[in-house]
């Protein structure tokens, strides 16, 4: 019997092997996670002059080198990354860009807004009242623009729609809106620091920016510039006049600020030059208080020392006191 275990025969204990299902350890993973993850193949790179070898080179896309196994050095320039395609603007979206070129020109946070409460009632039919979408969106642009005082009669806005939208639709569009609306209308239209802080918002300028653009609202209100002004175009300028004193690391253009306001940009400079230039040193004043407040003086400090100082000696001291006294005196 061990002879023939020896020899392997019949009577020899057989050892199986544990065999692994290839899905839980494919090959090609595993050979994938062999490669050094440096030495990639380069397809956009010609072959290497010296070895004729059309693969395996070290990329360095920071120096702009490409190193070949035997040593060749070849300039190498990476492809530019794909851009992400912007999205392209939806129906709904296209018709409100046409409302307000109708209109006369709308800020884009009103068209936002409007858009918001659209898409808010967008519900089953049944519970829609037979409402059209264009009725919707007809009724909650007209409660977007009645938040900030902008206010249009009926018919102008059943005429701006080419005869797209009726009185009737119109009436259950408004009925769904308002019943969809979590807070009610403002009873007086918003004041020049509140479309100051609707314009920072929507050109993104936030922090130390918002704080200046209030500032210097404050400022004009009290010098009553702009007083035949209307208060929105008036908030333009401000951010103009911000943006161009205390520039971010990226400032939106006049043309931005006057597209975001629903405005000309002509007419915005124009105001700018007519309303916030004559007083433009006390805005600007209120614009360096508000980034560096001065602190008002403190009345339980103590007083400054008075008489002279006497003069610090500038002989140096050893280690054992004055006069090198200790085995640390003065140096030769």
């Amino acid at each position: 019997a061990g002879l023939a275990a020896e020899r392997g025969g019949r009577g020899a204990p057989q050892v199986r092997r544990r065999r692994f299902p290839r899905a839980r350890f494919p090959r090609a993973r595993l050979r994938k996670r062999a490669m050094p993850p440096a030495r990639a193949a380069a397809p956009s790179l010609p072959p290497c002059s010296d070895c004729g070898a059309k693969s395996d080179f070290d990329l360095d896309p920071e120096l702009g080198k490409a190193t070949c196994r035997c040593g060749m050095v070849m300039p190498y320039r990476p492809a530019p990354a794909r851009q992400a395609a912007k999205k392209s603007p939806t129906r709904i979206q296209k018709w409100y860009a046409e409302m307000s070129r109708r209109l006369g020109g709308l800020p884009s946070f009103v068209v936002k807004d409007a858009s918001r409460m659209y898409h808010a009632c967008l519900l089953k039919d049944k519970e829609r009242q037979g409402c059209k979408d264009l009725d919707l969106a007809l009724a909650a642009l007209d409660r977007a623009m009645c938040k900030i005082g902008i206010l249009r009669s009926r018919p102008d806005l059943l005429a701006s729609t080419a005869q797209r939208v009726d009185g009737d639709g119109l009436t259950a569009g408004k009925l769904l809106v308002d019943s969809k609306a979590k807070e009610p209308l403002p009873s007086e239209s918003p004041t020049l620091e509140k479309f100051v802080a609707l314009l920072c918002e929507e050109l993104k300028l936030r922090g130390q920016w918002a704080k200046v653009a209030a500032a210097v609202a404050a400022q004009a209100d009290a010098l009553g510039a702009g007083r035949d002004t209307p208060p929105l175009t008036l908030a333009a300028t401000v951010c103009v006049l911000v943006v161009e004193r205390h520039p971010p690391k990226e400032a939106p253009s006049s043309q931005t600020i006057a597209a975001a306001a629903g405005l000309e940009e002509k007419d915005l400079l124009e105001t700018y030059q007519m309303q916030l230039l004559p007083h433009l040193q006390a805005l600007l004043d209120a614009s360096q208080e508000a980034i560096l407040p001065t602190a008002p003086p403190a009345l339980g400090a103590p007083a400054p020392p008075s008489g002279k100082l006497k003069p610090v000696s500038k002989r140096g001291r050893g280690r054992g006191g004055r006069g090198g006294g200790g085995g640390g005196g003065e140096g030769p």
